[in-house]
C-alpha cells in the first residue's frame, strides 16, 4: 500500500498550483489580446467614419453628382471640362478623397471591408468613370503616381468583392 506523506501532499499542491497559475495567465493574456483587437477595430471604425461623414453629406456629395454628370469622348475633351475651376474643385475633391482613403486601405488603417460595404459605388463607379482619363494623363504629364491609391483602392475592392458575391451591386 502506497503512503501519502506530507511531502507528497505538498508537492501535489505545489504542482496544482503552478497549473491554476498557467490557466489564469494564459486566460488573461487571450482576453488582453481580445480587448486589444477590439480597440483597433473600434479606432479603425472611428477613422473611417471621419472620411465617410463628408461623403454621406454636404459638399462632398454635390461633388459626386456633378462629376457623375460628365460626358466626353476623349481625353482632350475631358481635359477641358476639367480645366474649368468648378468642375476642377468637384473633380479635386472626389478623386483626392479616395486617394486618401486609399492611401490608409494600403497602409491598413481601414480594412478594405468596410469600403466594401459603406462606400462601394463611390469607389467603383469614379474608376469606371475616370480610370481610363487617369492612366492617360499619367502617360502625358510623365506623372506614374497620379491617383495610384485610389487606383490600388478599386483593385483590392474588387478582389474583396469577387471573394463576397453577395456585395456586388
Amino acid at each position: 500500500m502506497v503512503e501519502i506523506t506530507l511531502p507528497i501532499v505538498l508537492q501535489i499542491l505545489q504542482t496544482a498550483g503552478i497549473l491554476v497559475g498557467i490557466i489564469y495567465y494564459i486566460t488573461i493574456m487571450r482576453n488582453s489580446q481580445r480587448s486589444q483587437q477590439i480597440q483597433i477595430e473600434t479606432r479603425q471604425a472611428q477613422l473611417f467614419m471621419q472620411f465617410m461623414n463628408p461623403a454621406m453629406s454636404g459638399d462632398k456629395a454635390d461633388y459626386w453628382r456633378e462629376i457623375m454628370e460628365w460626358e466626353w469622348s476623349d481625353y482632350d475633351e475631358f481635359t477641358r471640362i476639367r480645366s474649368d475651376p468648378e468642375n476642377r474643385k468637384s473633380y479635386d475633391q472626389i478623386s483626392y478623397y479616395l486617394e486618401s482613403i486609399g492611401s490608409y486601405v494600403r497602409l491598413g488603417f481601414i480594412p478594405v471591408r468596410i469600403v466594401a460595404v459603406t462606400m462601394s459605388l463611390w469607389v467603383t463607379g469614379f474608376w469606371n468613370k475616370f480610370g481610363s482619363m487617369i492612366v492617360e494623363r499619367r502617360v502625358r504629364t510623365n506623372t506614374p503616381r497620379l491617383l495610384s491609391e485610389t487606383e490600388h483602392l478599386y483593385n483590392e475592392l474588387m478582389k474583396y468583392i469577387e471573394e463576397h458575391p453577395e456585395l456586388k451591386t
